[in-house]
């Protein structure tokens, strides 16, 4: 069952930038924090790095996943 034209216009993605922004800054904020409590709890200095490349990856794939297009099969 498809959905009605106006239906699938509320569903698509908007073009928001604010909400990419927001993200990539959650993901480092987040993952950066694990990676330097890991850092402080184990002794060791690069888990922050870690912590910070995976929230910029994970955000990344985030706001792709969020933006793609929807694929239509009619």
């Amino acid at each position: 069952m498809s959905k009605p034209d106006d239906e699938l216009t509320q569903d698509s993605p908007r073009g928001d930038p604010w909400l990419a922004f927001g993200y990539l800054v959650a993901g480092v904020l987040l993952y950066g924090g694990v990676g330097w409590l890991l850092d402080r709890w184990w002794g060791t200095s690069f888990m922050i790095v870690i912590g910070i490349l995976l929230g910029v990856a994970l955000a990344l794939y985030q706001t792709f996943a969020r933006f793609r297009a929807p694929t239509e099969s009619r």
